[in-house]
């Protein structure tokens, strides 16, 4: 004798509508995971910066020191620039150019370094008198043994030989207007050079006209210069690139030039390329 067919799963198969319902809720939780864990690998990729940046831990730290006549606020064109760069995190350190010495400056930028990045590799830029200042924070930093890390550094303009300019400067109103970082740049070079490290991984970017000449014809200098500092004053043994950028001194930190020489060689450590290295031996 035949039962009586059963209508539903029995017979066609199918799953009714409230267990189908049932099924879908017990999946609810695991494919809410799933879309947390796919939205995390997404933000690590991008980044958790709503602008996209990658953290600020994985950026590279630029510090940049202003020169003579200048404070904090300058270099603001750079600053702009280089914040632009979604790898790099840029800071700014001021001191009173026309106060203190150089080594009151490099002892600031050391406290200052201590506060701001104590544990990141802190890359440098420097224009004119704030090379110096980071060189002497290097060797203060070698000496007194402190764990601060120190990675590229771009040289804009830096008096690595002393400023003729300023050895004509030594007068009283010069020292004045100026300060006494003035007289250690000119008279005063050979007992602060001592003082200076030189970095290990470096570039340098100098000003002039590039026809051997220079922007003051007729000083009795030979050479190239930018107005202020001669060419070759720039030049330091060990430099991993070198560049020459057809302008003054005064206009070198804000040229469009230098800020994209500036950003490659943080990012590459060469200027331009491998093949267009130039080295200073």
């Amino acid at each position: 004798m035949m039962k009586a067919s059963r209508v539903g799963a029995g017979s066609s198969g199918e799953v009714p509508m409230a267990e189908q319902r049932n099924s879908r809720l017990s999946q609810l939780p695991v494919m809410l995971a799933l879309m947390l864990v796919c939205s995390t690998n997404v933000a690590g990729v991008a980044g958790d910066d709503p602008a996209g940046k990658p953290p600020t831990a994985a950026r590279k730290v630029v510090v940049l020191v202003h020169g003579l006549k200048q404070d904090a606020r300058d270099l603001q064109k750079l600053n702009d620039f280089l914040g632009r760069d979604t790898t790099l995190s840029v800071l700014r350190f001021g001191y009173k150019s026309r106060k203190d010495l150089v080594e009151d400056a490099a002892a600031g930028l050391v406290s200052f370094v201590q506060r701001k990045a104590p544990k990141s590799e802190v890359h440098f830029v420097g224009f004119s008198l704030g090379n110096l200042v980071i060189r002497q924070y290097q060797q203060k930093v070698r000496k007194q043994g402190l764990q601060l890390k120190i990675g590229r550094v771009v040289m804009i303009a830096p008096p690595n030989h002393g400023s003729r300019k300023a050895v004509d400067l030594n007068g009283p109103g010069a020292l004045y207007f100026l300060g006494p970082a003035t007289r250690q740049i000119g008279v005063g070079f050979p007992q602060l050079e001592p003082e200076l490290d030189i970095p290990s991984d470096f570039g340098i970017i100098a000003g002039g006209k590039g026809d051997g000449r220079g922007f003051k014809r007729g000083n009795g200098l030979p050479g190239d210069d930018d107005g202020w500092l001669r060419v070759e004053t720039t030049k330091l043994i060990g430099a991993a690139d070198f560049r020459l950028v057809k302008a003054r001194h005064e206009k070198l930190d804000d040229h469009p030039l230098v800020h994209k020489l500036t950003r490659k060689f943080l990012q590459a450590g060469f200027f331009e390329s491998k093949a267009t290295r130039q080295r200073i031996r």
